[in-house]
């Protein structure tokens, strides 16, 4: 039998919402049961800013990433890290976007001042010179 919209499921006693019914017509228990639904983890590749090492992550959230890669690579906490896609160099700096990277997908860890590069280690700004800057 299929419980009706406002009935309760006997299984879990929590209210059965309709496709039509807002997140607004439940009760506030209900509300933080659906607040605490987590996201699942994926697992992404994680190479360093050297290129020299990769790592297997596995992480729900762009900050559990951050957090697990600077673990993995020994890089201590006042240092400003960030991640790009390690195929173009796309910066990967907020969690809207990274939730739609697939798994398995290769990232670099950069520090603050590093500008990615296609080959070989990055860049810093300190390397680069205003003749090298292509407008």
């Amino acid at each position: 039998m299929i419980p009706m919209s406002g009935m309760t499921n006997r299984r879990n006693s929590r209210p059965v919402l309709s496709r039509g019914e807002t997140i607004d017509s439940c009760c506030s228990e209900d509300l933080v049961t659906v607040l605490e639904m987590k996201v699942e983890k994926k697992p992404f590749k994680v190479t360093d800013r050297l290129r020299l090492y990769r790592k297997g992550i596995m992480a729900a959230t762009l900050k559990e990433l951050l957090e697990k890669a600077r673990e993995k690579f020994g890089i201590e906490e006042w240092m400003e890290v960030y991640l790009v896609l390690e195929e173009d160099g796309t910066e990967v700096d907020d969690e809207e976007y990274f939730q739609t990277i697939e798994g398995n997908t290769m990232l670099m860890l950069l520090l603050k001042d590093d500008i990615w590069s296609p080959e070989g280690p990055p860049y810093t700004m300190r390397e680069i010179t205003l003749d090298e800057i292509q407008v």
